[in-house]
């Protein structure tokens, strides 16, 4: 039972995802708990008395996705993808459980100060005075999407894991000659000789013929059915839409304008010319030759090694020079020149060369914008109130042109709707909307003339009203006909392919090389560069790789690969590799990981062999 979970996580979502610790501190320091709202449902992993439901796992599930998707971007996660990391977590988790009981029955258990002593002293917890700060805590928790109470329990077990597991474990020195030997196999080298052939480009010299038609749209009729189409109607009530209907008030206005009076002020602006210098005489130099009648970019190229470029700063306002030279540089006259001055970065001297004027927006003229402003920032205040209305009135029986009257937007319509998101006929706006999974739920969960509840989006609100409704039924026979003669065609190529490649491989089984038979039939033979088995040619596999290279009677293999299929042969072992002694010693450290990481395994499943250990893999889908 222990042991099935393994082979799961050999994948990318086993290694790369369940990588982050999680974090509590509602026992050490009063934070607020993670609450546990499994009560009630079905256990799905079992250790002697220890249980977890489905709904942890599925949350543990969740969060994982989350945090990958934070890592990686927006990430398809497919089936494969989920059930490998799924695994991965049922793994974990009865690791966990086993290594908690065997715990407890060994009477082994981490103290509050231990707990808190770790993790006072997390680097990434200290502030720049090297004192421990609860906010860059409470931050990394956001950022990794962790609940609080997980912190502590995951630290009590890796530390208990430590002790039951990791120490007893540690110490493995892999023997010299199994590091030899392994840098030897590491560094071996062969050449292949193969040929390639693609379903894709075989010729077929013939028609199908009306007999296959009518078999192939007998043997295969679940792949000619038209699936169920819907023609719908749909409002869109958008954040602005729904803003119109909030009113604001002078005084709000008023309010506004006055709390938040920089938005509608611009700033006097000036045109800077700069020179910076490492110490004040040098400074001062430069100011001499600049009352000298210098001209302020020559004086600058010589004193202070500046290009034209670095030494004018163009049009900037006062909050935007360092220190004091803001107030003193906006104090002058147009050609004026300031300085020297001092700041963190050095000694400057300014000139003025043009002046840009501020000015202030009217709160007559910007009554408008503010209101609009006002009015978004309360859609959601008010938002629930004005949707509810609205569903109260398709209860009355309210039609969906007569709500969009009342708010005072379109009706869109589209037809022949299928629930993968594509349509006969769709609108020029909100196309996009459509193919969006919640909006096609709607239209599929209502029946005809029902107007469904508001469907939230990215910015707003839907309703949608089911106008008809085509069941799912059967193609005919010259519907389906294109589909029925690409399915032969595909068929047809692949049999072709399929009996030259029979062929090739009898001959070569037979004793003719590559050579002889691909010139016998007229194929193209590849040769490869010396290769070592952590290498690959045509995209091969690491399995494919090993299989092929580790024959050691260089007998012709069949690789298939969807559509490509590889007919490969050793041609000859080449020369070995130099490895550097970095890349041996290398090797030894990953044979020394490796084994101690299979002792950790054993060990825990010998903690386990006597504990009642259940897992339900059909209930967490891993098991048909």
């Amino acid at each position: 039972m222990i042991t099935k979970l393994r082979k799961a996580q050999d994948t990318w979502a086993a290694k790369s995802i369940l990588v982050l610790t999680a974090l509590s501190f509602m026992s050490l320091f009063g934070i607020s708990g993670y609450i546990n709202s499994a009560a009630g449902n079905r256990t799905v992993i079992k250790v002697n008395h220890r249980e977890m439901s489905q709904f942890d796992v599925n949350q543990q599930l969740d969060q994982e996705i989350r945090t990958a998707q934070k890592l990686f971007g927006d990430i398809d996660v497919t089936d494969e993808i989920r059930n490998a990391m799924l695994a991965g977590l049922v793994q974990r988790d009865l690791n966990s459980m086993i290594v908690e009981e065997t715990a407890a029955q060994n009477k082994v258990s981490v103290s509050d100060a231990l707990v808190r002593s770790i993790i006072l002293s997390q680097p990434q917890f200290l502030d720049d005075n090297g004192q421990f700060s609860k906010e860059q805590l409470n931050y990394f928790l956001s950022q990794s999407n962790w609940s609080e109470q997980q912190y502590i329990d995951t630290i009590r077990q890796d530390l208990k894991k430590q002790y039951l597991v990791q120490n007893p474990v540690t110490g493995f020195n892999v023997p010299s000659i199994l590091k030899k030997y392994t840098a030897a196999a590491e560094a071996q080298r062969k050449v292949f000789k193969y040929m390639t052939f693609d379903d894709r480009t075989a010729e077929i010299d013939r028609e199908i013929s009306e007999e296959e038609i009518n078999q192939y749209y007998n043997d295969f009729s679940t792949e000619f059915i038209e699936p169920e189409t819907r023609d719908a109607e749909f409002i869109v009530l958008s954040v602005e839409d729904i803003a119109k209907h909030i009113n604001i008030s002078d005084d709000e206005i008023d309010e506004y304008y006055k709390n938040n009076l920089n938005q509608f002020v611009t700033p006097e602006t000036r045109n800077v010319l700069q020179m910076v210098f490492s110490d004040r005489e040098t400074a001062e130099a430069a100011k001499k030759a600049l009352d000298n009648g210098g001209d302020f970019y020559q004086v600058a190229k010589e004193k202070a090694n500046q290009t034209d470029e670095e030494t004018n700063l163009d049009y900037v306002s006062e909050d935007m020079l360092i220190g004091e030279t803001g107030a003193k540089v906006f104090a002058a006259a147009k050609n004026e020149v300031v300085g020297p001055m001092q700041s963190e970065l050095g000694w400057h001297i300014m000139k003025v060369t043009d002046i840009k004027a501020g000015s202030k927006e009217d709160e007559s003229k910007v009554k408008k914008q503010i209101a609009q402003t006002l009015a978004n920032e309360k859609v959601y205040e008010t938002a629930y109130d004005i949707i509810n209305g609205i569903e109260d009135k398709i209860g009355a029986g309210s039609s969906l042109d007569t709500i969009a009257d009342d708010m005072g937007v379109k009706t869109y319509r589209v037809k022949g709707l299928k629930e993968n998101g594509e349509a006969a006929a769709l609108p020029g706006a909100h196309a996009s909307l459509i193919s969006n999974a919640d909006f096609i739920d709607a239209v599929f969960s209502y029946n005809k003339d029902e107007i469904s509840q508001a469907v939230e989006t990215d910015n707003g609100f839907v309703f949608v009203k089911v106008d008809a409704i085509v069941d799912s039924h059967p193609q005919d026979i010259q519907t389906a006909l294109p589909k029925i003669k690409k399915m032969w065609a595909e068929s047809e190529k692949a049999a072709i392919t399929q009996e030259i490649i029979n062929d090739v491989m009898q001959d070569m089984e037979n004793g003719d090389s590559i050579t002889e038979t691909a010139k016998r039939y007229n194929l193209k033979v590849s040769t490869t560069e010396p290769l070592t088995r952590s290498q690959n040619f045509e995209g091969l596999s690491q399995a494919q790789m090993l299989d092929l290279f580790n024959d050691a009677a260089k007998a012709p293999k069949l690789i298939e690969k969807g559509n490509l299929h590889i007919v490969a042969v050793v041609d000859h072992v080449s020369a070995a590799r130099e490895l550097s002694p970095e890349e041996i010693d290398i090797i030894g450290s990953r044979l020394n990981l490796d084994l101690t990481q299979e002792a950790a395994a054993a060990l825990i499943d010998s903690y386990g062999k006597d504990y009642d250990i259940r897992v339900k893999y059909r209930l967490l889908g891993l098991a048909d």
